[in-house]
């Protein structure tokens, strides 16, 4: 019976692990459009409103990643745009980070950081220091 015990745990910290993966650098290439943000702390309804602006912002924007370490964020609101980023996985943070390519040999001068995660069918992005999560759509 404690052998079926420990049996069953095992699987379930496999399920657990399988079922919230995070994305690699093979997976994480592409065009990612934003198919719905969520929010992760409670807020006010002042603060709902101005939330909103930022949200149609995001679901309106477009994430890309290139084989070759660029990166570009298309988004509304100009100073949050990135054009000619360099991309690359943080193995210590488990995060893409997104810096300006003079930076590309070191982890300083980090413009975005996202944690890739696939759940189940969705791909989430979340992004560092904010409490947003954006599930994404890959153009194929």
């Amino acid at each position: 019976m404690k052998q079926l015990l420990i049996l069953f745990s095992f699987m379930l910290f496999l399920g657990l692990k399988v079922s919230a993966q995070a994305l690699t650098d093979a997976n994480i290439v592409g065009i990612w459009t934003v198919k719905k943000v969520n929010i992760l702390i409670e807020l006010s309804d002042e603060q709902k409103q101005k939330i909103k602006i930022l949200e149609n912002a995001f679901l309106n924007s477009r994430f890309e990643f290139e084989t070759d370490q660029n990166f570009s964020f298309h988004f509304e609101i100009p100073d949050m745009e990135i054009q000619n980023g360099h991309w690359k996985y943080n193995d210590l943070s488990k995060a893409f980070i997104i810096q300006e390519w003079k930076n590309n040999e070191t982890d300083k001068g980090i413009l975005m950081a996202i944690k890739a995660k696939k759940e189940g069918e969705k791909i989430l992005f979340f992004l560092d220091e904010s409490n947003l999560v954006l599930e994404m759509d890959k153009e194929e």
